[in-house]
């Protein structure tokens, strides 16, 4: 299923820094809200130029910022709504990932550790 989804996003052609998704886990109902579930979904960064780098460089108009590569993350919000087509709504979500850091160079840390959340 996420071949597909790593095709698209690798035909997107948004910059040298491309999303690929490891693992989407299975879906879980909220107890709270019937229309609502959680996927967690793992993807990866990495360099199309050099793929086995550990380290990147995002460039942006504030000047540049460092970016582990081959790296799991894990795409957050993970929930999803019923009446959403599933596959559509995921790859919205990971093309805003990688635009964002592609083109804007903005990727969330976490304060206290210094890793990138996304």
């Amino acid at each position: 299923m996420y071949n597909n989804l790593n095709q698209k996003l690798s035909e997107m052609r948004s910059g040298n820094y491309l999303v690929k998704v490891k693992s989407i886990g299975d879906k879980r109902p909220n107890k709270y809200y019937s229309k609502e579930y959680f996927v967690t979904v793992k993807y990866q960064v990495t360099d199309l130029n050099n793929p086995k780098r550990k380290y990147g460089v995002i460039c942006n108009g504030f000047g540049s910022k460092p970016i582990e590569l081959n790296v799991d993350r894990e795409l957050l919000p993970t929930n999803f709504f019923v009446w959403e087509s599933f596959d559509e709504k995921l790859f919205e979500r990971l093309s805003r990932t990688q635009k964002s850091i592609n083109e804007e160079g903005y990727y969330k840390k976490d304060r206290d550790t210094g890793r990138v959340v996304a």
